[in-house]
């Protein structure tokens, strides 16, 4: 079982990696702040938009169409994490685990970490299966809960697949 669960994990790694590495922006395409476009994007976050706080969150986080702005992708993301969106709720708990303008707490990591992932998000389960794996911070080992985030991730394989190809 240990040499399965190494197997999934390295396979896994490399396809979680594959499918994060950066590709080339068409600046056409780019959103700056100022713009029109930022600006209609921003409006709707501000009126409760979901999807629009947390792409506004993620942008801030990575700078992505605005400067980089860690105080201000975790306020949207917070917005968004706390109304269940899935994506906001996994950059949060990054964002928690890594110390990333908060102090490092991974069992404020963990809680959002598990709340995305039981919406089916992807990385959520991969971070946690990491997480319990060895036991991280505060986080006790527990192969048995690495286990059940691991057969999640397994679950969707062949979306990750996917992505990875592209």
């Amino acid at each position: 079982m240990k040499k399965r669960f190494l197997a999934l994990l390295m396979l896994l790694t490399l396809s979680l990696y594959a499918s994060h590495t950066p590709t080339t922006t068409n600046t056409s395409d780019t959103v700056t702040k100022g713009s029109g476009t930022y600006e209609a994007f921003f409006t709707l976050a501000k009126s409760g938009d979901l999807d629009a706080q947390a792409l506004l969150g993620e942008m801030y986080l990575d700078g992505i169409g605005v400067e980089k702005d860690t105080q201000k992708a975790f306020f949207w993301l917070s917005k968004a994490a706390k109304r269940n969106d899935p994506q906001a709720q996994y950059l949060l708990g990054a964002m928690y685990e890594n110390g990333i303008y908060v102090t490092a707490d991974m069992d404020r990591a963990v809680k959002w970490y598990t709340e995305a992932a039981k919406q089916g998000d992807v990385m959520a389960q991969y971070a946690l299966a990491l997480i319990y794996k060895d036991g991280k911070g505060a986080i006790a080992k527990d192969l048995n809960k690495a286990m059940h985030w691991m057969k999640m991730v397994e679950k969707q394989k062949d979306k990750l697949m996917k992505v990875a190809m592209q």
